[in-house]
């Protein structure tokens, strides 16, 4: 009964107009490997387990509150495919079902000072979504 409150929970928060609301855009991130953004509020993430470890899965609005927020514009304008600077800090995470990016696969977000949530692949640094907060 509790996993179909916390789902249902989940899923309203996630939709976002007519598209999203066929598929909604989710994470899951690493507590224990986010050593720059806030921690998930109480209550929000569901805890899972993958390959040992522990991850919580989370709508991709909560991305808006944890991830590290660069408030200072660099005057670059960064869009999908733009690589990141190294010096740029991200926190980790895993897709589950966010459009456009492959599932299963990690990447690193970070908020960005146009309120923006920045998703990019790790090895690479270039991006590969850009999300805003109607989705």
């Amino acid at each position: 009964m509790r996993s179909v409150a916390i789902a249902a929970a989940l899923l309203s928060f996630a939709f976002v107009g007519h598209a999203a609301a066929q598929a909604p855009l989710v994470v899951n991130v690493n507590p224990g490997a986010a050593p720059i953004g806030a921690p998930v509020p109480a209550g929000v993430g569901v805890p899972v387990v993958i390959d040992g470890v522990v991850y919580d899965r989370i709508p991709a609005r909560v991305l808006f509150i944890t991830g590290p927020r660069y408030t200072e514009r660099s005057g670059v304008r960064i869009g999908r495919g733009s690589v990141i600077p190294e010096w740029l800090a991200a926190d980790p995470m895993r897709n589950v079902s966010i459009r456009r990016l492959r599932p299963g696969s990690f990447y690193s977000s970070f908020v960005s000072p146009d309120d923006k949530v920045v998703v990019f692949q790790p090895g690479t640094r270039r991006v590969a979504r850009i999300i805003s907060r109607g989705g």
